[in-house]
């Protein structure tokens, strides 16, 4: 990359993390998006949802769209295109830095790699925890582990990996980690039933799910169900692998997920020298992990950077071992905000 210019940005799939990642970029002057790609050819429509958001607010700056190209706040368009696969888009032809692949669709995974084989980009971050991909990397967690000549399709994980990683292993390094339990709270996504349906209604591209409670309607239920989220954290920390367990509920709230950790450390300590500890990480790793002393609820957390806040306010430990504690994170902006932060880093 030349270090005159802005890193240059493609975004493959415009849906939720996709615009959240594109107005992460509008208060940034050092990375900017330069193509879009998304199956909705109404790019009238996208410009809308872009303006317009239900959780984010409406959007302070003009968006203008002209012909196949969006402008927002009279900076140089950005070009859009409305193909299938993420292998039809010329990303060539725009000098671009980075893919971010954010649709999720598998062939799109697969297909990124097919583009850095033919020389077409030199890098590629897949915003799922994909078993294909050559790296996976967590902020704060293991972005020393990047090799610049081996890892080309890149993951950034999934948002609940984002804010669980950091919070384990920084308490492993302290105390050590025998056992760690994790239950995540995570906001209905859109794929999710409004009304009840059979579990084959939802609108979730291959999923196999048999659990019928899964088709149930996501606004008037808590709906208890299997998460990728342990797996997902094992593959940045591999060393707790017999040691970690998740589950996960599905809430009616429109965003902001919450962890709760239920943990055995590997050594006693106290209250206090926890907080110290998480105090010290916090400062180190200010971008990613915050601490929370107010009696807050999840809609305070909106719009929050960091991967993961610890309420230190319903923090307890028993017996010097047995410690529980809850990580607020908005599960969309936050995670918007690492896929870039690994986008500088891969760049």
């Amino acid at each position: 990359m030349n270090s005159a210019r802005p890193l240059r940005i493609g975004i493959n799939g415009f849906g939720r993390i996709g615009r959240a990642i594109f107005r992460r970029l509008l208060q940034l002057n050092h990375i900017e998006a330069v193509i879009i790609n998304d199956t909705e050819k109404d790019l009238a429509n996208l410009a809308y949802l872009l303006r317009f958001d239900s959780v984010y607010g409406r959007l302070p700056e003009s968006v203008i769209v002209k012909e196949s190209t969006l402008s927002v706040g009279g900076r140089q368009g950005v070009f859009f295109y409305a193909n299938n696969r993420i292998e039809d888009v010329p990303w060539e032809n725009f000098q671009v830095d980075v893919v971010i692949e954010a649709t999720g669709v598998e062939s799109n995974i697969l297909g990124s790699h097919r583009l850095i084989n033919q020389n077409r980009v030199k890098k590629v971050i897949v915003t799922n925890a994909h078993h294909s991909v050559d790296q996976t990397i967590v902020m704060s967690v293991n972005e020393s582990s990047y090799m610049p000549q081996l890892h080309n399709v890149v993951s950034s994980s999934i948002c609940d990996a984002n804010a669980i990683a950091p919070v384990l292993y920084h308490l492993d390094a302290f105390a050590g980690i025998e056992h760690a339990t994790v239950t995540t709270l995570h906001p209905w996504l859109s794929y999710q039933n409004l009304l009840d349906g059979p579990v084959s209604s939802v609108s979730n591209p291959g999923h196999n799910w048999k659990e019928y409670s899964l088709g149930r309607s996501s606004v008037g239920n808590l709906i208890l169900k299997n998460t990728t989220a342990a797996e997902a954290t094992l593959k940045v920390l591999p060393q707790l692998r017999g040691r970690l367990e998740a589950i996960s509920f599905r809430v009616p709230t429109s965003n902001v997920s919450a962890s709760d950790f239920s943990i055995v450390l590997g050594r006693a300590t106290s209250i206090d020298e926890i907080k110290q500890h998480l105090k010290k990480i916090s400062k180190a790793h200010g971008g990613v992990i915050a601490l929370n002393s107010e009696s807050l609820v999840s809609g305070d957390f909106s719009g929050m950077n960091q991967s993961c806040v610890i309420d230190l306010t319903k923090m307890s430990l028993a017996q010097g071992k047995y410690l529980k504690l809850i990580s607020w994170y908005d599960n969309e902006w936050a995670y918007s905000c690492r896929v870039l932060d690994v986008a500088e880093l891969i760049a």
